[in-house]
Parts: C-alpha cells; sequence; structure tokens
C-alpha cells in the first residue's frame, strides 16, 4: 500500500514539473537564446547560467525545471528502495546490520570461550578437576563467566523481528540447552563428583555442537585446533 501511495506521488511530481517546464517553453520561431539574454538580469541566477566557456547558450528555466524533476523522482525512487529493503530484512536493528555489529563484538569471545571449555576434556579424561575449577572461576575472555554472557547475546542476535521474544528464537534454545548442561557440570564439580563432572561435560559437548551451527560458527572439530 505504501509503495503504491509513493508511486502516486512520484507520477504528480513529474506531471507538476512536465507542465511547469512546458509553461516556460518559448513561442515558435523564438530562439531560445535571445530569451536567455533578454530575460538575464530578470531572472534569478539559479535558474539560469548565462554562458558556458565554449560560448553556448546555458541552462534555461525549462531545463532547470527538467532537472529537478529528474532529482525528485531519483530521490522518491531511492526512499523506495530503502523502504522494501528495510521490510524485508525486518529493520535496521533486526536485520544484517544489527547481526553484523554482535559477530564484531561477540564472536571472538565465544570463540575463546568453546575453545577453552573443548580443552577440559584431556584434564578431566585423567580425573582432575582443576582445570574445570580454573575455568568457572575466571573473570577473563576464555572462561565461562565472560563466555556464556558473549554466548547468550550473540544467539539473540540471530532474528528476523526485533519483537521476536529471544526464548522463541532457535539459536537461543541452542544455547539455552548446552547452558543448562554446563551448570549441571558445575553442581557436580562442587561436589567433587568426577564420574558426574564427566557426564555432564559429554552431554554439553554434544549440545554445543547444534550451537555453534546455528549462531555461524565453526564445528567443535575445528575448535579443537
Amino acid at each position: 500500500m505504501k509503495l503504491i501511495q509513493t508511486t502516486s506521488f512520484c507520477f504528480l511530481i513529474l506531471n507538476i514539473s512536465i507542465k511547469s517546464s512546458q509553461a516556460f517553453t518559448p513561442a515558435s520561431g523564438v530562439s531560445p537564446f535571445n530569451i536567455v539574454d533578454s530575460q538575464q538580469h530578470q531572472l534569478p541566477t539559479s535558474l539560469y547560467l548565462s554562458l558556458e566557456k565554449n560560448g553556448n547558450a546555458a541552462i534555461t528555466r525549462r531545463g532547470w525545471l527538467n532537472d529537478l524533476s529528474i532529482v525528485s523522482l531519483t530521490g522518491v525512487s531511492t526512499l523506495i528502495f530503502k523502504s522494501d529493503t528495510a521490510s524485508a530484512s525486518g529493520g535496521a536493528t533486526a536485520g544484517g546490520v544489527y547481526l553484523l555489529s554482535a559477530k564484531q563484538r561477540y564472536n571472538a569471545r565465544v570463540t575463546e570461550g568453546v575453545k577453552s571449555f573443548l580443552s577440559l576434556s584431556s584434564s578431566l579424561e585423567s580425573g582432575s578437576l582443576e582445570g574445570a575449577k580454573a575455568y568457572f572461576l575466571t573473570e577473563e575472555a576464555g572462561g565461562w563467566k565472560d563466555s556464556s554472557a558473549a554466548g547468550y547475546l550473540l544467539a539473540n542476535a540471530f532474528r528476523r523481528s526485533s519483537s521476536t521474544p529471544p526464548d522463541s528464537l532457535p539459536s537461543v534454545k541452542k544455547w539455552k540447552a548446552f547452558a543448562k548442561e554446563v551448570d549441571n557440570l558445575q553442581k557436580a564439580l562442587k561436589k567433587k563428583d568426577v564420574k558426574g563432572v564427566k557426564s555432564a561435560y559429554t552431554k554439553a559437548e554434544d549440545l554445543l555442537e547444534p550451537y555453534l551451527e546455528g549462531v555461524e560458527l565453526p564445528p567443535v572439530i575445528e575448535m579443537r585446533r
């Protein structure tokens, strides 16, 4: 509907511009060069250019109006194109611009956290819980505290509409499934339950793969490298 209204407005501008330009068309037999010369001191300087360097007569009022109509139509066409693009993507904040910004902010942090998480497998296999304790206690990038916050925010950026509730987003659902199992791992870790930690870790590792795919990050096999 908006496109039809805008197009109608566009043709209205064109019609007015054409009629206006015809109103200033010189009568037959009258040289347009003479009109420019005779009215040179009567028209505003913005409506004509007296002479070019090569001596040819320059822009008349009619030419100026024609140029104005072209500029107006070009501007309206640009607005139509931008409006259609924004509608297709769900708006700037819900489309590519927001997602690109989120990737720039969170991709590196999530990647570092995932690699740290995957590196725990060797120590857990040997029965040591020290590496896991350090992973959950650190405040620095690569630890669970930082990567969990970045992981959720990155998942929340994969949306088509800004009005979509985060919990209904597939990427957020995948993140929460992974985070829930990591929470079970922490509970077992507090109890120093090595068997429970290993079990929760294996389940979390399996749930990590769908999440990485959902936020367009490399798979687990590449993250291990």
